[in-house]
């Protein structure tokens, strides 16, 4: 048994010592919260009933099915259906004994999370959970599609209800930028090869990820952009040489409706960064920037200290402002109250809450400010790139007051995917269903399903299981099945 495993166990074993209530045995649960190691598992599911697993969804879909057991012997499990490709990943745990401040909201406490992923051929062996990637295919047909999932001797239906209807591919034109430090990879800033599968892993889970561009690296890193209404820039502080990257970047995108965009000063709190703001938007504004040739943004909600030459603003505060053009506000990270944290242990809604707020405040770019921060180096400079296994010590952000568990990390190295990474793809598939619904529909139709999680006014109210999250999607579901049965 591995140390990791070892110490899994012993969660497993302190929970069961303190008197966790008794649960199935198995279950099969969709996209949703999922248990830790220890809890008992949930009584009951959006997909399965006991006899059999019914799955919905449209062409160019993407559904997470999960198989829970208490059974701490593995046992091989598969899952096959027509007209669905599916992937199977095996799930390491995250061991939080730290849970992460108030600062990112509430936390589910200590415990081993589900967290990352491994890419598995069927059948995974597996003891207490395994997860698949279920993608409907494009080509395939409306109606019932059958298959099966077993579990050692076990075997069950399942029930794939494909409807009359196609979603947009999230990865085409994404609504979500995630930046890294390319030498948080590699110990290099040039080494791009090396950045690739990172960069081309979090695009098919419909995000952007890459750095800060120069003039420099864009024909390098061009691909790692492709098909976004904005580009990340990295802006110089000396003037002469800030106004010649501002005017090379109007040159290089001009007239192709792709807008750069850059955040010189990161969370201006004084007064002298306020005037830093100030001094750079204005320079960038001398040189030509400015709406649809370069954006300057700041991270931040609207402030008269930060003057009027901010073009976007990316701050919750700023989204919530309905005084703020939609185009001018875009948001960052989770939010307590409002969106879900990006830290493991989570217990605001997970990031499955940003596609509907994205889509509720109509959202250009949602901001992650990193997506591989394996080491804390805003506040341990001199660490060394991946000193620690990030499983068994969690804690990626730590400034001696607040702390986070894997805050600042969508994927692992060797480049395997989180488990919220697939949590923020769900979001993000729901948000463009909602936007499918609307151009069906009319925007009303969806906000009224939006406005029962989303309130024009208050906290939203998340689901808090699988079966919330299914129900929440499942209105989406009929509200387009009818339409266009119209």
């Amino acid at each position: 048994m591995t140390a990791r495993r070892a110490l899994t166990a012993a969660v497993v074993a302190i929970a069961a010592c303190r008197g966790a209530p008794p649960g199935p045995a198995l279950q099969i649960l969709g996209d949703g919260p999922l248990p830790r190691a220890g809890d008992r598992l949930p009584t009951r599911s959006a997909i399965f009933d006991g006899t059999t697993v019914r799955l919905r969804g449209v062409r160019g879909d993407t559904l997470g099915v999960a198989v829970l057991r208490t059974d701490p012997i593995a046992a091989p499990i598969a899952l096959a259906i027509e007209g669905a490709s599916v992937q199977a990943f095996a799930v390491d745990d995250a061991v939080v004994d730290r849970p992460s401040t108030s600062m990112y909201g509430s936390s589910r406490g200590r415990g081993a999370y589900p967290e990352r992923l491994t890419p598995a051929a069927q059948p995974i062996a597996a003891a207490r959970l395994a997860w698949f990637d279920v993608a409907i295919d494009r080509a395939t047909t409306a109606g019932r599609h059958a298959g099966t999932i077993t579990v050692g001797a076990q075997r069950w239906t399942v029930e794939l209800t494909v409807d009359a209807a196609e979603v947009a591919p999230i990865d085409a034109a994404p609504w979500v930028w995630a930046f890294y430090e390319p030498s948080e990879l590699t110990g290099r800033d040039d080494d791009v090869e090396a950045e690739r599968p990172y960069s081309e892993l979090m695009r098919r889970y419909g995000v952007m990820a890459t750095p800060e561009l120069t003039s420099a690296s864009w024909p390098a890193r061009r691909e790692f952009v492709a098909g976004a209404a904005f580009v990340p820039v990295w802006l110089p502080r000396e003037p002469e040489a800030l106004a010649a990257e501002v005017r090379t970047w109007r040159a290089l995108l001009g007239g192709t409706g792709v807008q750069p965009f850059a955040i010189p000063i990161d969370e201006p709190r004084t007064d002298e960064a306020a005037a830093k703001v100030r001094a750079l938007s204005a320079a960038v504004r001398a040189a030509g920037g400015g709406p649809g040739q370069f954006l300057f943004a700041v991270t931040h909600g609207p402030d008269p200290k930060l003057g009027d030459a901010i073009d976007i603003y990316i701050a919750p505060d700023a989204v919530r402002d309905r005084s703020v053009p939609r185009d001018r506000a875009w948001t960052y990270n989770g939010s307590p109250g409002w969106a879900g944290a990006m830290v493991v242990d989570d217990a605001g809604g997970g990031l499955r809450t940003w596609g509907w707020l994205g889509f509720a405040y109509d959202v250009p770019l949602w901001y992650v400010w990193d997506a591989v921060y394996w080491r804390d180096r805003h506040n341990r400079r001199r660490a060394p790139p991946v000193t620690h296994d990030l499983l068994r010590t969690p804690i990626t952000f730590d400034d001696g007051g607040d702390h986070g568990a894997l805050d600042g990390v969508l994927v692992h190295p060797d480049h395997r995917p989180s488990w919220r990474l697939t949590q923020l793809r769900r979001g993000l598939l729901d948000r463009a269903l909602l936007e499918q619904l609307t151009l069906c529909a009319g925007r009303p139709v969806a906000d009224a399903i939006v406005d029962t999680v989303v309130p024009r006014s208050g906290r939203p109210r998340w689901p808090r299981s699988d079966v919330g999250w299914e129900a929440l999607r499942t209105r989406v579901l009929d509200a387009l099945a009818a339409c266009r049965a119209r």
